[in-house]
């Protein structure tokens, strides 16, 4: 591995105290419902007013302020975002909302998500757990899974929010959650013009999001709907972007994601808990791009793609929760995938390809403290799918009460992905005989909490193989890449004073390639930063954020072959401002980029420079 130097402000970001562990249940990770404590895993949750202070109006810039999660974004809004959580490719992040899986596996990346389909103002709540959680969730959660809780049915409200900014951005909204007797609901709807604030980089949605519950007695029923339409425009990935492409025609994208799911609960007796779970995901998009001038390497080439995953799951939860319990269960999954696309080379050869695979698996997990200190915890899941060797996966966890303050934890598991359906089944570097990427994970870390500091600090390493990778000499997709990623990250939450509340992050990670030259992209080593949050009053509070972002390697073509720069390191400087006029009325004013800093976040695209959006607020 790569020696390294922690810098001085680094060392004193790991030396403070994270965001704050949190009371309240978690429910990704696990089979039921834990706290903080009954998990061994490195976990980071943020409510909905932690998320207003880091930004209102844009998931990418708040998730960036969570250690070991990095989202790049290509320019503007347009552009494809990419999560590295520990380094790791962005399709090995399991994306989840409201319990449902989102990734695709027939996009060009491997079934990587773009957090860009997600608004913020539609989130309650954010879990991040890191680490292979493949025992737990089967194929896709090689690095960890990011678990997006929309709108919680509870108290009575009415709120309608809008937005307008530079560059032509604006936002509107409405949403309510109350209850009629025994049935909590939460809707919301919320359209979004991102503007134009890099040249050619444009994004415009509409989103739906419903949550019902009912309970009575020992039976609890739950059931999700959400419904996003989006349609986004940017230069073709390394094409060189505003400053270099040749050809200034855009990629233009047009997409809906739908997914549900139905949640039956029922407490049999003191002792046994049975859950079962229907889920279902859609995303249906028409892509087109007119490639990268000079074509030999990109011509241009487009698809329509529809893709669909339901999954069935029985779970049942045994024993005492604050003694000894164990989850026992089994999980089906469909997925079905169609793409009618082409490659224009001259005339339009199709590259079409439509393919489908069931999953079945079963589980056992056990929890179970051996001291009134100790937790100790155990899973292991099997894996069948069609065509392709049964997977089995293995995790281990444990977490040591030292005393009232400070706590031990360490996790080691194993995780696997399926080949998507891209490397798979495209007709020109599709590979049937491709292999599952596998990973083994573990960590290891401290929890400090006392009064009012917070403090978590971890290290991890990761070892993958059989990575999916393209082999110009045979133009398709093989196996071959090892990766290994390693590094420290911590969490900090400090309430200095009653009115004052300091957040710091820090994050070191090396990555090499042991089978390669190769550089991975868009992963900087080094990121830290700071938010604080200043309440004046009751109706002023004031956020003052600052990221540091290492340099990183990027890849582009525009010139006719690959060429391999560093993009420069950069500061960043965010911030924002709350007015609370009277209990029915907020005003906000966010300001971007506030130092107007000049950096890329790929070759030839420049990230937005400064800017601000002034937003209002009115509950009822």
């Amino acid at each position: 591995m790569k020696s390294f130097r922690l810098s001085p402000l680094f060392l004193a970001v790991i030396a403070l105290p994270a965001f704050s562990a949190t009371e309240e249940l978690i429910v990704t990770g696990t089979y039921s419902p834990v706290t903080n404590e009954q998990l061994s895993s490195s976990v980071s949750v943020l409510n909905k007013e932690e998320l207003l202070q880091l930004s209102e109006h844009s998931l990418v810039d708040a998730l960036r302020q969570v250690p070991s999660l990095w989202v790049e974004e290509q320019g503007g809004p347009g552009g494809i975002t990419s999560i590295a959580l520990r380094g790791a490719e962005a399709n090995h992040t399991l994306v989840l909302l409201d319990g449902v899986e989102l990734n695709d596996p027939t996009n060009t990346r491997g079934g990587a998500f773009d957090l860009n389909g997600i608004n913020i103002e539609s989130i309650e709540r954010i879990e991040i757990i890191r680490g292979a959680q493949s025992s737990v969730y089967g194929s896709d959660a090689l690095a960890g899974v990011i678990h997006i809780i929309t709108k919680t049915p509870g108290e009575q409200t009415t709120q309608l929010n809008g937005t307008l900014g530079t560059d032509d951005y604006s936002s509107v909204g409405v949403s309510t959650s109350g209850s009629l007797d025994k049935l909590g609901y939460a809707f919301s709807l919320q359209g979004k013009d991102a503007g134009e604030p890099v040249e050619g980089s444009t994004a415009k949605n509409t989103e739906f999001t419903s949550r019902l519950n009912w309970q009575q007695d020992i039976h609890a029923l739950n059931f999700n709907y959400r419904y996003f339409d989006g349609e986004r425009t940017s230069f073709p990935e390394q094409s060189g972007g505003p400053e270099y492409a040749v050809d200034r025609d855009l990629d233009i994208s047009e997409y809906t994601d739908q997914s549900a799911a139905l949640g039956w609960a029922v407490q049999v007796n003191e002792f046994w808990k049975s859950k079962t779970n229907a889920n279902w995901y859609e995303r249906e998009e028409t892509y087109a791009s007119p490639g990268i001038a000079p074509y030999d390497a990109v011509p241009a080439n487009g698809s329509t793609t529809d893709f669909t995953r339901t999954s069935f799951s029985w779970i049942n939860t045994l024993g005492d929760e604050q003694k000894l319990w164990g989850n026992i269960g089994v999980e089906t999954r469909k997925e079905e995938g169609d793409s009618q696309g082409y490659l224009d080379i001259g005339f339009e050869f199709p590259t079409d390809f439509s393919l489908s695979r069931r999953i079945d698996s079963g589980f056992i997990n056990l929890n179970g403290y051996a001291t009134e200190q100790l937790l100790l915890q155990a899973s292991i899941r099997r894996d069948d799918a069609e065509d392709i060797a049964a997977n089995t996966s293995e995790q281990l966890g444990i977490r040591y009460s030292i005393n009232d303050q400070l706590s031990w934890f360490a996790n080691w598991g194993e995780g696997f992905k399926l080949p998507s359906f891209f490397a798979l089944g495209h007709p020109l570097v599709g590979n049937s005989e491709l292999k599952p990427e596998t990973v083994t994970s573990a960590d290891t870390g401290i929890e400090f909490t006392q009064d009012k500091i917070n403090i978590r600090l971890s290290y991890f390493e990761n070892d993958y193989k059989d990575l999916i990778d393209f082999d110009s000499e045979t133009f398709r997709n093989v196996n071959r890449a090892q990766v290994e990623t390693s590094g420290v990250e911590s969490e900090v939450n400090w309430q200095a004073l009653e009115n004052l509340a300091v957040r710091v992050h820090g994050t070191y990670t090396d990555i090499d390639m042991l089978s390669s030259d190769n550089h991975l992209l868009g992963r900087p080593q080094f990121t830290y930063g700071t938010s604080v949050n200043y309440a004046f009053n009751e109706a002023w509070s004031f956020n003052l954020q600052y990221m540091r972002v290492d340099d990183r390697f990027a890849v582009s073509r525009y010139t006719g072959t690959d060429v391999e720069e560093k993009l420069d390191a950069y500061n960043r400087f965010d911030a924002n401002v709350h007015w609370q006029l009277n209990a029915q009325t907020r005003f906000g004013l966010s300001l971007e980029n506030l130092a107007d800093e000049d950096y890329y976040t790929d070759i030839g695209f420049p990230a937005p420079g400064r800017g601000g959006k002034l937003s209002v607020v009115m509950s009822f």
